[in-house]
C-alpha cells in the first residue's frame, strides 16, 4: 500500500497511490495482455483476425482498454520474495491461457520488483509464448510527489524525453501520426509545471527519444516544496504521460480517502497505444521461442 521515499529533510512519507483494491479497477495494478487502447478490440496477427471484448466505449467508439475484463489486473499471482544482489525482491508469476480475453497463445509471464538500497523501484517483466500474441505490459501506479499533503499534482514539475508525440482522435484512439511536440503543449523536453498548459489534462503517449532497447530516462517529476524527484528510466518506447485530472471524489485511494482531480499522475511506460493495428510503428507481436523483455525504473531522489 505504500512507498516511502524521503524529502530533501530525509522525512519520508508515502508518494504512490492505487485505487480503492475492494472494486476492480487498473490503479496501482499489473496491466496487460495488452497496456492502453486497441481500437475496436480488433487486430489481425499473420493474417488471422481476432476480436476481443471490448470495456469501454468513449465517444461511442468500442475499445479494449489495458487487457479487457480479464486483464492482469483481475487476477491473483503467485508471489514469492526473495533477497536481491541490491534489495528487496518479490517475483510475481500468472500463465495467461490460450484464448483469454480472446487473445491467442498460453502466455507465461513474471515480473520482478525490486526495492532498491539506493531507493529505485525496478520492475522488470518476462514473457513467453506458444502462439503469435500481441504482447504490451505496464503498471499503472500514481505518484504524488509531496506525500501526505496530497496537493494536486499541477505543481509539480515534469520533463519528458520525447521529441514526439501520438496524437489522438475518436475514443482517444491514436491517429497514426507522430506528431512533434516542438512549441505545442505537448514540449516537456524542458521541464514544465503540469498546471502550466491545457489547464493540466494531459493522457497522451509520448515517444521516447531512445526507441533501441537500453535503459534510458524517459521521464522526471519534481515537486519543489519537498525536494522530493523522480526519474523514470525504461527499455520501452513510449510513456503515457496521465495528470490524473479526471479523477475525483467517486473514486478512493487505497486508504479509502476521496480522490480529487490531479490528485496523482502515471508515467505507464509502454508500447505506443494501438501500435497492433499501426504496421508502420514498432511490432508487438511476441512469436514462440522469444523473450519478451522490459524493464522500467522509478528512482528517487531529492533535490535542494
Amino acid at each position: 500500500k505504500r512507498l516511502s521515499v524521503p524529502d530533501r529533510n530525509g522525512q519520508c512519507e508515502n508518494v504512490a497511490m492505487s485505487l480503492d483494491f475492494s472494486k476492480p479497477g487498473f490503479g496501482g495494478s499489473l496491466v496487460g495482455r495488452y497496456a492502453n487502447r486497441i481500437a475496436g478490440g480488433k487486430f489481425t496477427v499473420d493474417g488471422t483476425a481476432y476480436e476481443l471484448p471490448t470495456n469501454i466505449a468513449p465517444d461511442g467508439m468500442p475499445c479494449l482498454l489495458h487487457g479487457g475484463p480479464t486483464g492482469f489486473h483481475d487476477k491473483v499471482w503467485a508471489a514469492r520474495p526473495f533477497e536481491a544482489a541490491d534489495g528487496e525482491a518479490l517475483e510475481l508469476k500468472l500463465t495467461s491461457p490460450d484464448g483469454e480475453g480472446g487473445f491467442p497463445g498460453k502466455l507465461d509471464v513474471t515480473c520482478v520488483y525490486t526495492f532498491t538500497k539506493d531507493n529505485v523501484w525496478r520492475i522488470e517483466w518476462t514473457a513467453t509464448t506458444d502462439k503469435p500474441t500481441p504482447v504490451n505490459f505496464t503498471h499503472h501506479v500514481y505518484f504524488n510527489l509531496s506525500g501526505e499533503a496530497r496537493r494536486p499534482v499541477t505543481d509539480e514539475t515534469v520533463t519528458l524525453v520525447a521529441d514526439g508525440y501520438t496524437p489522438t482522435g475518436v475514443g482517444q484512439i491514436t491517429t497514426g501520426e507522430i506528431a512533434a511536440v516542438a512549441g505545442s503543449d505537448f514540449d516537456f523536453t524542458v521541464p514544465a509545471q503540469v498546471g502550466a498548459r491545457r489547464k493540466g489534462e494531459y493522457d497522451h503517449n509520448w515517444v521516447l527519444r531512445s526507441q533501441d532497447g537500453s535503459l534510458a530516462l524517459a521521464a522526471a517529476a519534481e515537486d519543489a516544496a519537498t525536494g522530493r524527484r523522480m526519474e523514470t528510466w525504461t527499455t520501452e518506447k513510449g510513456i503515457q504521460f496521465y495528470s490524473g485530472y479526471a479523477l475525483n471524489a467517486n473514486l478512493k485511494d487505497q486508504f479509502g480517502r476521496d480522490l480529487f482531480p490531479c490528485a496523482a499522475f502515471a508515467f505507464e511506460t509502454q508500447a505506443h497505444p494501438d501500435s497492433i493495428n499501426k504496421p508502420s510503428w514498432p511490432d508487438t507481436v511476441l512469436r514462440p521461442g522469444q523473450v519478451f523483455r522490459s524493464v522500467t525504473e522509478y528512482r528517487f531522489q531529492t533535490v535542494k
